[in-house]
């Protein structure tokens, strides 16, 4: 069973998670994940390490002002040094570009481990998306 510290840790980590989406903090975003981290995005290629996380990151939030980022955690699952989670989400992608904004709504899993002593990582993310995207 979770410790309620371990679990309070893991809610932490997540609102930081949140917190750095919302402000389209690529470099804040990609130093919560691991060097070795998988990055799975629906219908994409998967991104491999940090780095290349990072400049994924990047390139939405390039496009995209992220700011209406909300998430609700569903499950945060602890067990010792790994944690696995799982949010829906509602976002509204606005262009940084003339254009369409768009609506996604969708799940978010994060796969979490820490080593002795340091700070959760993501070791893996996927998203899902509810419906398909929806211009507003």
């Amino acid at each position: 069973m979770a410790s309620s510290e371990g679990e309070e840790s893991v809610r932490a980590a997540i609102a930081a998670f949140d917190r750095a989406f919302a402000a389209g903090d690529a470099a804040e975003l990609a130093a919560l994940f691991a060097e070795d981290a998988r990055l799975l995005l629906q219908y994409g290629p998967p991104f491999e390490g940090r780095a290349a996380i990072e400049a994924q990151w990047a390139k939405g939030f390039d496009r995209f002002d992220t700011s209406a980022w909300l998430t609700e955690p569903l499950i945060v699952d602890v067990h010792g040094d790994s944690a696995y989670t799982l949010s829906t989400y509602s976002e509204t992608l606005v262009p940084r570009e003339p254009g369409p904004s768009q609506s996604v709504l969708g799940r978010v899993v994060l796969f979490w481990r820490r080593d002795p002593g340091g700070p959760w990582q993501v070791v893996m993310a996927m998203n899902s998306h509810v419906r398909p995207i929806e211009e507003v």
